[in-house]
């Protein structure tokens, strides 16, 4: 008798089943990804506030201490760069270098007597003979006219630190003594800016973009208060980070192409600096 080839119906469902996992059902379509073209051009832009800022300002002081004795600008002055700002009480100053000049001379004298040759009379040969001064007392002579020297440029150099010179061309806009005043080394007493050549400074430039930013590339600037844009280009990066909350943030000065008359420190501005 031949064997049944009967196969169980438990196991012919399972096989059927096993066959239906394995078999491909409707293919699911890959998601397609489109570029936002806009996102592309925002990358080659780095956008920051800023404000419009003085290229050039200086907190002025003395460096010796002394008492005012005038003051030659008041504020809102336009002074030329070497101009007179103000000036100490330099009497003692004044007599160290008239001091330090009469010793100058004394010892240049003196220096000059040393090299003249001495008329002595030579019992060998019943004449007279130039005989010159040792040769270490010329020197010695010569070493004290070199010391008065540098003495009298000592002397002169603290007169001069007796005098506030503006270090450029510019405008007053801050005045913190009077005549008759005691003044510290080092204590400002005048606030000088350049109002004609004005700069942009950003606020809030972010640490994640400012890698991107470099000296030299294209900037559009849009000044509030004017309602316009102008073109510039970056010409400085801080190497320096400030903190303005928790943010870390740099400094960038973008300079303008031509400044706008209208144009005032103070103003409020937005950049955008390509990158690309």
């Amino acid at each position: 008798m031949k064997p049944s080839l009967q196969i169980p119906l438990t196991t012919f469902a399972l096989v059927m089943v096993m066959v239906s996992c394995g078999s491909p059902s409707t293919v699911t379509p890959i998601p397609t990804v489109s570029l936002d073209t806009g996102d592309t051009l925002a990358s080659s832009q780095v956008k920051a506030s800023a404000v419009v800022v003085p290229a050039q300002e200086s907190r002025l002081s003395f460096v010796i201490p002394g008492v005012v004795e005038d003051i030659s600008v008041v504020e809102g002055d336009q002074v030329q760069a070497r101009q007179v700002l103000a000036r100490l009480d330099t009497y003692d100053l004044e007599y160290a270098v008239i001091s330090a000049e009469a010793a100058l001379t004394s010892a240049e004298v003196d220096a000059k007597l040393q090299k003249l040759r001495e008329k002595k009379f030579d019992f060998d040969t019943f004449r007279f003979i130039l005989v010159s001064p040792p040769a270490e007392m010329i020197l010695a002579a010569d070493s004290r006219v070199e010391q008065s020297q540098f003495a009298l440029e000592a002397a002169e150099a603290s007169l001069a630190q007796g005098t506030l010179l503006a270090p450029f061309e510019g405008t007053v806009i801050e005045l913190n003594i009077s005549p008759g005043e005691y003044v510290k080394p080092a204590q400002v007493i005048i606030r000088l800016v350049n109002l004609e050549n004005l700069q942009i400074e950003t606020t809030d430039l972010s640490e994640l973009n400012v890698a991107a930013v470099k000296i030299g590339q294209p900037a559009t600037v849009f000044i509030e208060a004017l309602d316009e844009e102008f073109p510039g280009k970056v010409t400085a990066i801080a190497p320096i980070s400030n903190t303005i909350g928790s943010d870390v943030v740099y400094k960038v000065i973008v300079q303008l192409d031509e400044q706008p008359d209208a144009l005032l420190w103070g103003m409020s501005a937005e950049v955008d600096i390509n990158v690309e």
